[in-house]
């Protein structure tokens, strides 16, 4: 059952767009009715002005071809965040039987969960979305030995892991997380890299949401921009005709400055994240972050980790697939691992230090925005940073996993690095008319 903030919450989050769509539809009655047809158009008898049409059409066309587009980006929005809100899917909580396999590790959460209900200055750890490597310490009294699910992280080259090496674990979704992915407490989900849960939009922002909810702010601004320099210039005048203002000309500079203010502090934090390619929630501690890594370990250095070798690594490792339940020692020397394993290095990263900046404030953009002005500007593409289809990690990594790469001795050496057939061919003329140089 959800907790009541929670509920309320989900209500005013359903509450708002209806409400922010009311208020598009007063301020079309405000720019069409008071200002344009009875002030600019066809002026009331109490202005003692001359009509305007062309000042008045022309700011009719602009405020709704403004509006139109500030519409269908945040209907975009509302669309992603209902039919495609990055929601990962829940696991089965554990059966009888398994609870009854781990004794010792389930009156241990149980008696952590009534210690929290006594006392509200310790937090139940198990609550605690692990965000961090440095955090993600593998508690085997809170967190059981599950290896459900792992095969989607060991056939990459890199993520994000605890320090044991597993990757983190969501105990109230009982699933492992992919990289930046958090738990969102008002709709108790795991959700791929969550940005914020914003109300105003109707729920959760994330990466299937986060570049629309930019276009939406950035073109909010611009409307409430252009509405409040009408209003205000306009008010102006009919105060200094009339000695007083038009009431819902009033309340349009209102509304303007208010919404022009929220839009205006949301563009500029949402592109400064874009361009540090950092979440909000990451944002909140990205100057002491440490982010725990496990990086695979190329074939050519599998015969140097063998504990003969004179060579000895500067960094943990951990081999996939896990073994399928914690075994005996009976049964540890009767167990035959796979064929086919996974052997990955577990790094670490300096405090402030993020993986998944590439190194540029624009190929950051390029990530949440596209590639393209057109997917800049228009609420169409998914964001890149959403595309699956690289298997190499679950987002794009940039020159800190270079250097740890570089540090631990895990890249390829510049003799073994793949040539296209044009190298190939130079290559081979080069040799050729070598050798023809040595029989002249």
């Amino acid at each position: 059952m959800a907790r009541p903030d929670r509920r309320v919450n989900i209500a005013v989050a359903r509450t708002i767009p209806p409400f922010l769509l009311c208020v598009c539809v007063y301020a079309c009655y405000i720019v069409t009715k008071p200002l344009c047809i009875d002030y600019l158009i066809r002026p009331l008898p109490k202005y003692s002005r001359g009509s305007r049409v062309g000042a008045g059409i022309a700011i009719l066309v602009i405020f709704y071809i403004l509006i139109v587009v500030v519409i269908i980006t945040y209907l975009r929005l509302l669309y992603n965040i209902t039919r495609n809100p990055g929601f990962l899917p829940r696991s089965s909580p554990p059966t009888k039987e398994e609870q009854e396999t781990e004794p010792s590790e389930r009156p241990q959460r149980r008696k952590r969960k009534h210690r929290r209900t006594r006392t509200a200055e310790k937090p139940d750890k198990t609550d605690i979305d692990i965000e961090r490597g440095a955090d993600g310490k593998a508690d085997g009294g809170a967190i059981p030995l599950d290896i459900t699910g792992l095969e989607s992280f060991y056939t990459k080259d890199v993520f994000v892991c605890q320090e044991d090496g597993r990757p983190l674990y969501c105990s109230t979704c009982c699933r492992y997380k992919p990289d930046r992915a958090h738990h969102c407490r008002e709709v108790d989900r795991c959700v791929l890299k969550m940005d914020h849960f914003c109300p105003w939009v109707g729920g959760v922002v994330s990466e299937t949401s986060f570049k629309f909810f930019i276009q939406f702010v950035f073109y909010t601004l611009i409307f409430c921009v252009f509405s409040l320099i009408i209003c205000a210039t306009f008010t102006a005048e009919i105060i200094q005709d009339t000695g007083g203002a038009n009431v819902h000309l009033a309340i349009g500079i209102g509304l303007s400055s208010l919404f022009g203010l929220f839009s205006f502090g949301m563009t500029i934090s949402s592109l400064q994240l874009a361009m540090w390619n950092l979440s909000t929630i990451e944002n909140l501690n990205r100057r002491s972050a440490v982010w725990t890594l496990a990086i695979r370990v190329p074939d050519r250095m599998l015969a140097r980790l063998n504990p003969e070798s004179r060579w000895a690594p500067t960094f943990r490792t951990i081999t996939y697939p896990l073994p399928p339940v914690p075994l005996s020692p009976e049964a540890a020397r009767d167990y035959q691992p796979p064929e086919k394993q996974h052997v990955f290095a577990i790094l670490q990263t300096l405090p402030g230090e993020n993986p998944f900046d590439l190194g540029s404030p624009f190929k950051n953009l390029q990530q949440v925005l596209g590639y393209s002005i057109i997917d800049w500007f228009l609420p169409l593409k998914q964001s890149p940073c959403a595309d699956r289809t690289t298997g190499d990690s679950f987002y794009e990594l940039g020159p800190v996993v270079s250097r740890l790469k570089k540090e631990a001795g895990l890249n390829p050496p510049p003799e073994s690095q793949p040539t296209t057939q044009n190298d190939t061919e130079r290559k081979h003329k080069r040799r050729r008319s070598s050798h023809r140089q040595s029989q002249e």
